[in-house]
């Protein structure tokens, strides 16, 4: 995950990441199908930085952005030996192909710790969707986090038992001889039909740049999460604009949609200024006070993350989360409204080990908060950390998730919510196609917490190369697909009409594949997006 030692946001200033953030972006050739059979952008090898960016919609200027560098052609990886994180890319091969199978160690395998980002943060979509829906311009590659694409679009898998992690590893030949594209699900079991208590305290933005639609959406969001609570859940709430004023602390809910909480959030108004410092410190009081190690313990924050966060603020907030001995509060965090800074509030849930979503519609606050509250508000696995064991001869080409690194401690696991499942998709490279041994074996291992009893688990799954090849793929389809389209806005200044058209026409056409019945609400979403991105690309 992202390190922050120092964060200052700025109403106009793009939201850039400071000392100790590095990212990448994905990249391979212009526009059309690379290596791996996805259509994807961007010029080949390392060293880019500052893909960040706003772009105008018709309430204000989206924030977002990514910096750092990445060495492009030597494994994707800075000298510590940990990849950077983002949407990694293992680096372009060299003229000659790649890494040489003389420079590998054929005596023993290629083992890797990958993590995905927290499995139910998903605001890099939904923000997407909402520039793409106002035509507002081309969406900003710093937007763009993939592996949120995949959480938000779900690639369900088959259910474990209550208690347990099932490990799905789907793989097919990429585009280029010696690429296999591969995918690994790790999904966790139901929620269970009784859920635990919760306690839930809201740090709710009401200074001025919060009034019209990002306050409308704060109502929208409080409301729809008092549908879902419960007698004996446990409410706390704290404003903040230029301070921070304490509306509720330890209401016991009566039962759902609680008058006490709709009377609240219809009572809620925008003014003042901004001091989200002394709100997060109320609110974390609040739930301090209120906590319960045998309950979820929720600090839910809502803004348009225009303020100032720093390094007291992001210590805060982690210390919370990072108990190993007891239930953590965890910051769910809520970008409200046209112009949310995007960055602020990806690195504030970072620290927090929960949700990040964004929210433009009251029906978007019920979506999420309604069918999907057990995937933004609970965890059924902590501390989840995937381990890939691969044949000597195959390196990672390209990964989509957050993280991957060849030491398990470089790579900081991440939390999986009930029902939910980390996706985590990516493209093998062999130093030679002729050393690919259909016999030989691949592994795939889980490991994580128990959050009732912190006793530490592991699934595993061995498949050979042939095994793996002749499974089904009906869900690698459906990640291939996300990731596609995902991959195709990340259009790059230097790229013409005809390289942009294309690239989307790549992607529309992977979509396409993967719903054949047309019968895929998300994915039929996914096709009307990339179509209406096509009018603004050619502009």
């Amino acid at each position: 995950m992202r390190h922050l030692p120092e964060v200052w946001f700025g109403l106009l200033v793009g939201a850039a990441f400071l000392a100790g953030c590095s990212s990448s972006d994905d990249s391979t050739e212009l526009g059309g199908y690379p290596s791996d059979g996805l259509p994807s952008v961007g010029g080949s090898g390392g060293g880019s930085g500052g893909s960040g960016g706003s772009v105008m919609a018709d309430g204000g200027a989206y924030t977002g952005g990514s910096g750092g560098a990445m060495s492009g052609a030597s494994g994707g990886q800075n000298g510590d030996g940990q990849r950077p994180p983002e949407e990694v890319d293992a680096g372009e091969p060299e003229p000659d192909g790649g890494v040489s199978c003389s420079d590998l160690d054929s005596s023993k395998p290629e083992v890797l710790y990958l993590s995905a980002d927290d499995s139910n943060s998903m605001a890099s979509p939904t923000i997407t969707r909402r520039i793409i829906r106002q035509q507002a311009g081309i969406v900003p590659a710093g937007l763009i986090r993939t592996y949120e694409f995949l959480n938000y679009y779900n690639v369900a898998f088959d259910l474990p038992a209550h208690g347990d992690l099932r490990v799905v590893p789907q793989m097919r030949p990429g585009a280029a001889e010696g690429d296999m594209e591969l995918q690994i699900g790790v999904q966790a079991a139901a929620p269970p039909s009784l859920r635990r208590p919760t306690t839930i305290t809201f740090v709710l933005d009401t200074s001025g740049s919060m009034s019209g639609s990002p306050i409308e959406l704060t109502r929208a969001t409080v409301k729809a999460i008092a549908a879902q609570l419960k007698q004996g859940d446990i409410v706390s709430a704290v404003t903040w604009n230029t301070g921070n004023n304490v509306v509720l602390s330890g209401h016991a809910v009566t039962g759902p949609s609680d008058p006490v909480l709709v009377q609240m959030a219809d009572h809620l108004s925008a003014n003042g200024g901004t001091d989200l410092h002394s709100g997060l410190v109320a609110g974390y009081q609040l739930a301090e006070q209120h906590f319960g190690n045998d309950r979820v313990n929720r600090v839910v924050l809502t803004s348009d993350g225009y303020a100032n966060v720093g390094v007291t603020d992001e210590t805060l907030i982690g210390q919370k989360a990072d108990d190993e001995n007891k239930e953590g509060i965890y910051l769910v965090g809520v970008g409200v409204g046209d112009g949310v800074n995007d960055t602020l509030m990806d690195a504030v849930t970072d620290a927090g080990n929960g949700a990040y979503v964004y929210i433009d519609s009251p029906d978007e606050a019920v979506k999420m908060f309604g069918g999907r509250f057990a995937e933004t508000m609970d965890v059924a696995a902590r501390a989840v950390q995937v381990k890939l064991t691969l044949p000597w001869y195959f390196q990672m080409y390209k990964f989509h998730g957050e993280e991957y690194s060849g030491d398990p401690k470089a790579v900081k696991p991440q939390h999986l919510a009930p029902g939910d499942a980390m996706v985590f998709h990516q493209v093998l490279r062999a130093c030679d196609p002729a050393e690919i041994e259909g016999s030989d074996p691949m592994e795939f291992a889980a490991t994580w917490v128990d959050p009732f009893d912190y006793a530490e688990r592991t699934t595993a799954v061995s498949l050979t190369i042939d095994e793996l090849l002749a499974g089904q793929d009906a869900a690698l389809k459906r990640g291939r697909a996300i990731v596609a389209y995902a991959e195709a806005l990340k259009l790059v200044p230097s790229q013409t009409v005809a390289q942009r058209q294309q690239t989307i026409d790549a992607a529309l056409a992977v979509v396409a594949d993967a719903d054949q019945a047309g019968t895929d609400p998300a994915l039929s979403e996914i096709h009307e997006l990339l179509t209406s991105y096509q009018a603004v690309v050619a502009q």
